[in-house]
């Protein structure tokens, strides 16, 4: 029974490329506007909910979903640009 468990650690090379991944994504954020940045890092970093970085940010809620898009839009852009070219 033992043999049939699949180790689902990540070996120390996926671990690197892990972390090599997640450094450029956060180069990336730091180059986009302030307050997009803040945003988005509310809702994947801290868990808010978008009513919460709305008001936070006296915002609509509308307007948080709108820069949560475009901030995702372009971290996906730019792993797929640096995938290709890597």
């Amino acid at each position: 029974m033992i043999e049939n468990l699949v180790d689902t650690a990540p070996n120390p090379e996926r671990g690197a490329i892990g972390t090599s991944e997640l450094n450029f994504v956060l180069r990336e954020l730091r180059m986009l506007p302030e307050r997009r940045q803040a945003i988005f890092l509310a809702r994947w970093r801290d868990e808010k909910e978008l009513a919460a970085i709305a008001s936070k940010f006296g915002l609509h809620r509308r307007t948080v979903q709108e820069e949560l898009a475009r901030t995702e839009t372009h971290l996906r852009f730019v792993l797929r640009r640096a995938d290709r070219l890597g």
